[in-house]
């Protein structure tokens, strides 16, 4: 192997912990992005529901949904800023 390929394989196994959160991160993301497609659809669903009960569930899963997508912004916000503040 050449040095420069060896010494690229040792900062990948020097910095796995690094290369772990940003996975975990860009996981959080590409979750978060399905939360908030479902959340449209789920508003568009009670936009064009016209059963009271029906309309009351949806708004009860849509207001779930945002609760948790909230909770995630911020927890992907201080894994972010955790981050920056080690680097």
């Amino acid at each position: 192997m050449k040095l420069k390929k060896l010494i690229r394989k040792l900062e990948n196994y020097l910095d796995a912990d690094a290369r772990e959160r940003k996975e975990h991160r860009d996981e959080m993301k590409t979750l978060l992005q399905k939360m908030k497609t479902k959340e449209k659809n789920l508003a568009a669903k009670a936009l064009v529901e016209f059963d009271e009960n029906r309309l009351a569930t949806l708004r009860k899963q849509i207001d779930m949904v945002h609760a948790q997508r909230k909770k995630g912004i911020s927890a992907l916000k201080e894994l972010v800023d955790k981050h920056e503040s080690t680097d």
